[in-house]
């Protein structure tokens, strides 16, 4: 453990004596780290350091994944259902309806016949997991979720890496429709509907109130009640 050393006035030294003596601690120098992490406390993290690289902080929290699962939120809507005869996704047309020459980013990606992934964060992090995956093959969602994990685990227990803003909703159609979200720690969690990125926790909430088991045509009916009304959007299904 690190060592500090201090040099305080005599009237301080005097009520620091009077505060040990009340009892409330043992010596000076447990008094000093109190006071310390107080003080950091209340300046917060970023003059901590725990968010300049990947480890816990004292209240068990790993504040660059906090940051990331951030950049994830801010990313374009992506919704994804479970439907009777298969699964659909469904992303806002961000280029739709404005006077701009840039073509609609793809927010929703095909890896083979079975498996479609959306993107929601930085684009680059996003673009650099499907190129790993391109290169590999799968034989079922399971071996398609632990690579997906291994990415994410890599980005997280590497120094020199920070950890991958962006998240993911990913459907595979093997022996049955199944849908699942990624955050940036790597966590993967199984859904029957689910929307990531912008504005995810109340269209979260909407659909559902909304979802039931319905077919890919009656699904593609929900996608302006849940990602908003008046736009435009680019779906996907298998």
């Amino acid at each position: 453990m690190a060592e500090l050393r201090i040099v305080v006035p005599d009237e301080v030294d005097h009520y620091l004596d009077m505060v040990i003596k009340s009892g409330m601690f043992g010596n000076k120098a447990e008094l000093a780290r109190a006071a310390i992490v107080q003080f950091l406390n209340t300046i917060g993290p970023i003059s901590k350091g725990y968010d300049t690289d990947t480890f816990f902080s004292p209240e068990g929290r790993i504040h660059q994944i906090e940051y990331a699962r951030e950049s994830m939120k801010r990313g374009g809507a992506i919704m994804g259902i479970i439907c009777k005869d298969g699964i659909l996704m469904a992303s806002e047309d961000l280029a739709a309806g404005k006077n701009s020459l840039m073509m609609s980013p793809l927010k929703i990606h095909r890896l083979g016949d079975n498996v479609l992934i959306g993107t929601s964060g930085l684009a680059m992090d996003g673009s650099m997991i499907l190129g790993k995956l391109r290169q590999m093959e799968f034989a079922d969602e399971e071996e398609l979720m632990l690579a997906i994990k291994e990415i994410y685990w890599s980005h997280t227990i590497k120094k020199e890496v920070r950890p991958l803003g962006v998240g993911l909703i990913i459907g595979t159609l093997y022996e049955r429709p199944r849908l699942f979200m990624v955050d940036p720690s790597g966590t993967v969690a199984e859904f029957t509907a689910a929307v990531i990125g912008d504005h995810m926790d109340e269209h979260m909430k909407t659909l559902a109130g909304k979802y039931k088991r319905m077919t890919i045509k009656e699904a593609g009916k929900l996608i302006p009640a849940i990602l908003g009304k008046d736009k435009e959007f680019m779906v996907e299904t298998i």
